[in-house]
């Protein structure tokens, strides 16, 4: 079965040229290069074998990593190194700073029907969706995505509501461009450009996106997306997902009529104003 806390990020290679790639302080570049391999593998991974994988040199991958365990953000396991307890740390003290993830939480608690189901909120990242909050009420499903979860946008509803705010052309661009992203989770999932323009076409025209047994079979997930994530010009998608089974008529509008009053009690009111933009 597919597990979705070790979804991976396929970016075409992580090495570093010798170069950095023209970054003005290559260690900084090579200790985020070496978080985001050993974040990769969950068993762990050796100092020998992120020198490799990255094209760094053995010594200055031991001393980055020494420095990385000194602070915190690595440990040493019986495979290697590991992600450490800092990071922890460090994402919950970004996640407090952001005050609308807070006003989510709140309001999903509060509304009638959200409030005994599961909700995300997330936003895109190239073709992928990355998980900012969850909220499980009394009808908790544990496939679902947690915090800090990397989803293909294509087989999510968060994903195509985003990606469909994009500019004409420029999701299907994006896919285009990286034929990996066609990631198949279920047999419903999308699988080429044709597909996701008609998909896109389809979540614009109802103002709601919905994966429809396409991240996994027997469970159903709408989402909108929130232009202006409160203070700023970003934007968010939130979901609620269901097993498909508990899926009436008369309980997908109340979901939609509350997914709808969160989207408006976390839009930026000034969003669509024309100074605004």
């Amino acid at each position: 079965m597919w597990r979705p806390v070790f979804w991976k990020d396929f970016r075409g290679g992580a090495k570093l040229s010798t170069t950095e790639r023209g970054h003005l302080v290559p260690a900084i570049a090579r200790a985020s290069a070496i978080l985001d391999l050993v974040a990769q593998s969950p068993r762990g991974i050796a100092s020998n074998e992120i020198a490799r994988q990255l094209s760094i040199p053995k010594s200055s991958t031991a001393n980055i990593c020494l420095e990385l365990e000194e602070a915190g953000m690595l440990v040493r396991r019986d495979m290697g190194y590991a992600l450490g307890r800092k990071l922890v740390e460090l994402g919950g003290y970004y996640l407090s700073s952001v005050d609308a993830l807070r006003e989510y939480y709140d309001m999903c608690s509060s509304l009638p029907i959200l409030s005994r189901e599961s909700s995300r909120i997330a936003i895109l990242d190239g073709t992928d969706v990355l998980y900012l909050g969850k909220y499980e009420g009394r009808q908790q499903i544990r496939l679902t995505a947690n915090i800090g979860d990397r989803f293909p946008a294509i087989c999510t509803a968060t994903g195509k509501a985003l990606l469909a705010l994009l500019p004409p052309g420029e999701a299907e661009q994006r896919f285009r461009e990286k034929p990996s992203a066609f990631v198949t989770l279920t047999d419903k999932s999308l699988k080429n450009v044709a597909e996701l323009s008609k998909d896109l076409e389809k979540t614009r025209d109802r103002g709601y996106a919905i994966d429809d047994e396409e991240a996994t079979l027997g469970v159903v997930c709408f989402a909108m997306a929130v232009q202006g994530f409160r203070g700023d010009s970003s934007s968010v998608a939130v979901s609620v997902t269901v097993l498909l089974q508990r899926l009436t008529p008369e309980f997908r509008q109340a979901l939609l009529s509350d997914l709808a009053a969160l989207v408006k009690g976390l839009s930026n009111p000034l969003a669509n104003h024309p100074a605004y933009k």
